[in-house]
């Protein structure tokens, strides 16, 4: 019954006496949504029960589904034109997996991009090594944070932060967290590329982690927060800089003897990363320690069959709404399909057998009627009340009816629309919206979910489990609401973990975390130079590294240079 009559909202713009005159020039398309027992939203327009059919306006359309894998269809409805999107369901392991903790998992088809499939992965020229060549002539700052990617590998990216400490360690000439620290610099990302200014001493240092990712779609392109370096392409290797606490006043002297200080390093452990091809993109949000080598797998070929959009041809018909007395309240249905607006107005509907319902002022009136057959109906609202008996279960839930308490018993109440609202303690509350014709007798039957329960056992026992703002000593029993929900675990000695589960109404779940003793090791802060072993990087592609405490170039000319090469090289290279 939930939602059944009332499918949200189809026309805006009928509602708007000053728009209606221009609707009958307006184009119009027909948008399907089908997948077995899903609630999906229409953004902008409301939210449904599929399978579910909508008569918009032409323009573009995003329909999102709310599940353990989250589910997003970006299409355009044309001009009487049918867009069907079909919804599947799977598990998030079946679509990404890896020795990293991942919160979430989201596919995403949009109609207007196209993910590129190549060959093979890029080769970039000249090669990249060492702490000083780089390809970076970006800078987002529309992202979690002002940052940018480099390509310091041809199949190596490394994310840098503006205004942070980024170290580089080095391994056979190529950067790789186990190697060698060889350089720290503080790091500007701007417009015209990259800038790092070396550091002879630091206070603290950001710790990296590196994901190697993979998919069973050879040599597709990955993104971090929908960005991409030129190395990125499948199979590839991520840098990031992973601080698990906020890190407040850091000092560091230049190789100039300048003094530094950064009043706030923020917190960043958790990214957005995502491969895509045609145009599905596959998204998971993972975590990371720091320090630590992961890898993870994407499966885009099971990505791809969860969402299929198709578009074919759609006659519409033009109907005129018109009611005694106007500026009454209509909902068409046929099941399925859904029209709602304020007459008199005209709507363009596909072929088919409907029933318009119109109510106002405690009247009402019903009518049935075919397309094409028909053109224009009239309604005449009377002050024919209708019947509702409601049975809800537990018989002590507590029910409200437009905002008014009622028992649970029978009610005589005006035609038209109208909201239950039930709720009890230990049960997931319930939003009903009904759409009652004049002199009709309806039963309502609901039955409320219990709450779902979540068990979580620890390997050693004893630690502290936190989820949002409710903790718990490990092992023990929470009951949460209906979702996607991160679970946080600590205990002295050991590592903290982090796990994430989706819980349905009703649902006893039980979840073990292993914790793993946290190895001691000594604090490797430089207070001295960090010295090369190999000579100092020369800055290439963007980037404009001071490497040696010889160096007589000032900041000025460096960025006057870097310009200067940055524009070069725009004519020659070319960004994906």
């Amino acid at each position: 019954m939930k939602r059944l009559f009332l499918m949200g909202l189809l026309l805006t713009a009928i509602f708007n006496p000053t728009a209606q005159r221009a609707l009958a020039s307006s184009a119009y398309g027909v948008l399907t949504i089908e997948g077995a027992n899903l609630t999906v939203e229409v953004h902008g327009v409301g939210v449904f029960n599929t399978p579910i059919t909508l008569v918009l306006p032409v323009g573009n359309y995003t329909v999102t589904a709310e599940g353990q894998v989250g589910l997003e269809a970006k299409v355009f409805v044309s001009t009487s034109k049918l867009v069907r999107v079909e919804f599947s369901t799977a598990m998030p392991d079946e679509l990404v997996e890896g020795n990293l903790t991942i919160l979430g998992v989201k596919v995403t088809y949009d109609w207007w991009k196209n993910h590129p499939k190549y060959n093979s992965p890029p080769s970039l020229h000249p090669r990249i090594r060492g702490c000083g060549e780089v390809w970076s002539p970006f800078y987002y700052t529309d992202r979690p944070l002002p940052m940018t990617l480099e390509d310091v590998g041809d199949t190596i990216a490394k994310l840098t932060i503006n205004g942070t400490i980024m170290p580089c360690y080095l391994q056979n000439s190529t950067q790789d967290i186990s190697g060698k620290l060889e350089y720290i610099f503080y790091t500007i990302v701007g417009p015209f590329g990259t800038f790092g200014t070396s550091l002879k001493n630091t206070s603290f240092i950001p710790p990296l982690s590196s994901v190697k990712v993979t998919s069973d779609v050879p040599y597709v392109e990955g993104y971090l927060y929908n960005v991409s370096a030129a190395s990125m392409v499948t199979p590839f290797t991520l840098i990031l800089p992973v601080i698990p606490h906020d890190i407040y006043n850091v000092t560091a002297v230049d190789y100039y003897g300048g003094t530094l200080i950064i009043d706030h390093i923020p917190k960043i452990d958790t990214y957005n990363l995502s491969v895509g091809v045609n145009h599905t993109l596959l998204t998971a949000v993972v975590k990371l320690k720091p320090r630590e080598k992961y890898a993870i797998k994407y499966h885009l070929k099971t990505a791809k069959k969860l969402i299929t959009v198709k578009e074919e041809p759609a006659e519409l018909y033009n109907l005129r709404i018109s009611t005694k007395p106007e500026n009454a309240k209509f909902i068409i249905t046929d099941g399925i399909l859904v029209a709602n607006g304020t007459s008199p107005t005209t709507l363009y509907l596909p072929k088919g057998n409907y029933k318009v319902t119109a109510f106002a002022n405690g009247s009402g009136a019903v009518k049935n009627f075919s397309l094409p057959e028909t053109s224009e109906v009239e309604l005449t609202l009377k002050p024919l009340p209708a019947m509702l008996i409601l049975n809800i279960t537990p018989k002590n839930a507590s029910i409200t009816v437009d905002g008014k308490p009622v028992e649970n018993t029978t009610l005589t109440l005006a035609p038209g629309e109208h909201w239950i609202y039930a709720s009890a303690s230990g049960y997931v509350p319930d939003n009903i919206s009904i759409v009652l014709s004049p002199n009709e007798s309806r039963t309502l039957r609901v039955i409320l979910k219990r709450l779902p329960s979540l068990r979580i056992e620890t390997k050693p026992a004893g630690a502290l489990v936190r989820i949002k703002n409710t903790t718990c000593t490990s092992p023990c029993k929470l009951t949460l609401k209906p979702g996607s929900h991160t679970i946080e675990v600590s205990l002295n000695g050991y590592q903290n973990e982090t796990a994430s589960v989706y819980l349905t109404a009703g649902e006893s779940k039980n979840v073990s975390i292993t914790l793993k003793p946290i190895k001691t090791q000594k604090t490797t802060t430089p207070l001295n130079p960090v010295q090369s072993t190999t000579a100092p990087a020369t800055p290439t592609q963007g980037a404009n590294f001071s490497t040696d405490a010889s160096s007589e170039h000032s900041t000025i000319l460096k960025l006057l240079l870097l310009g200067l090469l940055i524009l070069g090289l725009g004519f020659a290279l070319r960004r994906r």
